[in-house]
């Protein structure tokens, strides 16, 4: 009751190499659920955060063309690793002053913009009752 819509998102998509997928996202419950599964022409990839043992993580499945399935389970950490790699770029770059140090690309912010444009399409999109929507390229 205390988080205001949108509080969930359901969205089909089609990558650039032409792979469909399905993402889901639920918020508004005690625990979050979030599912990805994405369909290609060699197999289907499938992430779903929950729980296994009683321990939060998401559960990755992967699914061949011959029908073959394997499954992992990966315990959530939370942002334990972004963190990490954001204080070795910060110490590294303070270190290296006047040098070129490279930080972790997946850190940067043309990879946080890219992460919001799908958020803003997905959300977009729903706005226009399930409409096609290209998402912004940077």
């Amino acid at each position: 009751m205390t988080l205001p819509p949108p509080d969930n998102i359901s969205a089909i998509f089609q990558l650039e190499n032409g792979c469909a997928g399905v993402f889901v996202m639920a918020v508004s419950t005690i625990s979050p659920k979030i599912f990805w599964r994405v369909v290609g022409s060699k197999g289907t990839l499938q992430i779903e955060r929950g729980n296994k043992d009683g321990r939060h993580g998401y559960l990755v499945s992967i699914y061949t063309a011959g029908g073959h399935c394997e499954d992992s389970f990966h315990p959530f950490s939370g942002v334990d690793e972004e963190l990490k790699a954001f204080i070795k770029d910060v110490s590294q770059a303070t270190l290296k002053e006047g040098s070129s140090y490279e930080a972790e690309p997946r850190s940067s912010f043309v990879e946080g913009a890219r992460d919001i444009a799908v958020l803003e399409a997905m959300l977009e999109s729903g706005m226009k009752q399930g409409a096609l929507v290209n998402v912004k390229t940077f």
